[in-house]
């Protein structure tokens, strides 16, 4: 169980910079993919609601210190891994794959509609009005991260979870 926190913490520092560097220019209507909330959805499923709070802590501070964000992404990721780490399946539970992905869906939907939802009524940097901001953050950036969520867990995260 310990080696993997590193594993984690590489790949937290790696996403984060991804994130802010390429991913954040794949902009929707105000609304960019966000796959360091789906590795804080997948730390919290697989570690557990305190370690994936930390997690969440540390990629929202990282984040914030490449965005110019740094309260509000920590608070946005401190929230994503607590809410995720609801859907927490421990690893000697004798819970299928089946069960673990729907977690891991379940955890990652309820991390990307708070973040989106927190980061909708908090940041307004181009002064959209908030009846346009709110429903193209959660329903655009929502839906956007969802499809990066499937493909990332049945590209990578799939062979992770059996570990």
């Amino acid at each position: 169980m310990l080696k993997k926190y590193p594993f984690y913490t590489v790949s937290l520092i790696v996403l984060a910079i991804v994130q802010q560097f390429v991913v954040s220019k794949l902009v929707i209507f105000g609304a960019t993919p966000d796959i360091l909330a789906v590795f804080i959805a997948f730390t919290s499923v697989m570690l557990g609601q305190r370690t994936g709070t930390n997690y969440g802590f540390a990629a929202g501070l990282f984040l914030g210190f490449l965005s110019g964000n740094i309260g509000l992404s920590a608070l946005v990721g401190t929230v994503e891994g607590f809410l995720a780490g609801y859907y927490h399946v421990p690893e000697e539970s004798y819970a299928t794959t089946v069960k673990k992905r729907r977690m891991f869906y379940f955890a990652s939907a309820t991390a990307l509609v708070a973040g989106n939802l927190l980061f909708a009524l908090l940041i307004n940097p181009m002064a959209v009005p908030l009846y346009f901001r709110i429903p193209s953050l959660l329903v655009i950036g929502t839906l956007s991260s969802m499809v990066l969520t499937v493909l990332m867990y049945q590209l990578v995260l799939k062979k992770l979870q059996k570990d």
